[in-house]
């Protein structure tokens, strides 16, 4: 015959609470304290009584349980916060993306069916906008490209000029040594006195078919012949 089935529910008598009370409490940490051996599982049980006492079990101690579990309970309210900011965002930016993404088409001019003439007015002058901003944009570019080639210029004629100078400088230089070169050489053709002519009366001789003439010197003095005889002279008489 099959078990009847009983119904869970509060129990009236007192002591008849009480006594189950024990048993299913027994029975509840023996079952906690197998699945913690069986299962290899950190398991806490925390039971008040009708009267407010405490009974508890944990495996391996009650304090370690409670942390790991306030750590998942903090881990699965911030995952449901992220999850729940991130499906607000993604339900703010889809239709700002489906409105941008048909503004593009228009301003491809595509898909310009659906658009009524106060539509398109509009579209025409964003268009219009933005083809000002890009055609400034442009300029500016333009403007600043032209100011660097100036600069290249302007240094490339200064390196130059100042190349000529260099070159004219070097120039004078030259010519102005040539020309004092050129008037030394004067000046000593003029200081050079020419040779003396060969004079008859003046002693010389002939040196490989020139006459060299001695200049200062006198012409040889002849011997005087002494007549007097050195005897008579009046140093010696005395």
């Amino acid at each position: 015959m099959p078990r009847r089935k009983v119904m869970i529910k509060r129990i009236e008598n007192s002591t008849t609470r009480q006594v189950t009370f024990s048993k299913r409490k027994v029975g509840l940490i023996k079952k906690a304290h197998d699945l913690s051996v069986l299962c290899d599982v950190e398991v806490g049980v925390i039971i008040f009584s009708s009267r407010g006492r405490l009974f508890q079990f944990a495996s391996p101690s009650m304090p370690s349980v409670l942390k790991r579990y306030l750590k998942a309970q903090t881990d699965a309210k911030s995952a449901d916060n992220g999850s729940s900011i991130k499906n607000l965002e993604v339900d703010r930016l889809t239709p700002l993306i489906q409105k941008l993404k048909a503004l593009q088409s228009n301003i491809g001019g595509d898909d310009l069916e659906g658009l009524s003439l106060r539509d398109l007015i509009y579209l025409e002058q964003q268009i219009h906008r933005r083809l000002g901003r890009i055609r400034a944009k442009k300029e500016e570019m333009i403007l600043d490209k032209l100011e660097d080639l100036k600069r290249e210029v302007a240094d490339s004629l200064r390196t130059t000029k100042t190349n000529s100078s260099l070159l004219d400088k070097v120039g004078g230089f030259s010519s102005s040594e040539m020309t004092s070169s050129h008037d030394i050489a004067n000046r000593i053709s003029l200081v050079v006195p020419e040779a003396p002519q060969a004079d008859a009366s003046l002693p010389g001789r002939v040196v490989r078919g020139k006459q060299v003439i001695v200049v200062g010197c006198p012409p040889p003095v002849k011997p005087l012949k002494i007549t007097e005889d050195l005897n008579h002279s009046p140093l010696c008489m005395e």
